[in-house]
């Protein structure tokens, strides 16, 4: 069974950012992507049916650009995953009006670090493979990690 893709649910990172994040956290998981635009070594395609919010991301890195109508599920999956262990870190691209959302201030804002990035990111169109200029929000970084913590002395 195929996902719902919406319309703005399609767009997918540019080169650049996944490249410049890849560099610091090297992913092995893309979370939420189609069988064309995997930016990893593996993928859950939800072009294929696979539900990603079903699945263990168990021992991955992951980096996710969720489907802009399904953000809120995505933001708790990846809460629950770093905080029970099942993964060291998701990097999670979000606009940056989810952050009064109900889900960023449950699961990110007093738990993780997040990062607001200056300017305007041109997601790319995945029907015409070119960047989508109106873009009608900012970009903030999720960084779902366990914060490291100093032993007993």
């Amino acid at each position: 069974m195929k996902m719902n893709i919406k319309g703005n649910d399609n767009f997918e990172t540019p080169a650049e950012l996944f490249d410049q994040l890849n560099r610091i956290f090297n992913f092995t998981l893309d979370a939420a992507c189609t069988s064309t635009n995997c930016k990893c070594p593996k993928g859950y395609y939800y072009d294929k049916g696979q539900d990603s919010l079903k699945m263990n991301w168990g021992g991955d890195r992951v980096f996710c650009n969720p489907p802009f109508s399904r953000k809120s599920e995505f933001i708790k999956k990846a809460y629950m995953e770093v905080l029970f262990h099942n993964c060291p870190i998701v990097v999670m691209v979000l606009p940056l009006n989810c952050m009064d959302s109900e889900a960023f201030q449950s699961f990110v804002y007093t738990y993780f670090d997040f990062e607001i990035l200056r300017g305007r990111v041109s997601f790319i169109d995945s029907e015409t493979g070119k960047p989508k200029q109106k873009n009608n929000s900012g970009t903030v970084i999720v960084y779902f990690k366990r914060r490291i913590t100093r032993g007993n002395k």
